[in-house]
């Protein structure tokens, strides 16, 4: 669980907090994590309207929306309390406030589509 406030807690899929604020790692999180990574199953409207507004509120740095079927990934760097699409340069995006988050796109949905077809 994350517990952005009293009245606000949400599960995301992945997280990250970076190191220098890993005190808000407890038995829940308590606080925005630097980092937030939900991965779209059926309906995407949950992750990209209500999900979105509470991370950006609530002072989340970066948002990624992952969409397995589209095979896409949206990169969201949040600007005084609203996400800004980024864009990945050269296929690899590289997120400007934490350094050790970075993806090579085309190389994870490689990866993404061995995996699968080897189950």
């Amino acid at each position: 669980d994350v517990i952005l406030s009293d009245d606000t807690i949400l599960q995301p899929d992945l997280l990250y907090v970076a190191k220098s604020r890993r005190h808000i790692i407890k038995q829940r999180v308590e606080g925005p994590p630097d980092l937030v990574i939900e991965i779209i199953s059926g309906t995407s409207r949950r992750d990209r309207i209500e999900k979105l507004d509470l991370y950006a509120t609530h002072g989340v740095s970066e948002y990624w929306i992952v969409d397995p079927a589209a095979q896409v990934i949206e990169f969201l760097l949040n600007e005084n309390g609203h996400f800004v699409v980024q864009t990945a340069v050269n296929d690899r995006y590289q997120s400007p406030r934490l350094p050790e988050a970075a993806i090579q796109v085309a190389d994870f949905w490689r990866q993404v589509d061995e995996e699968m077809a080897a189950n």
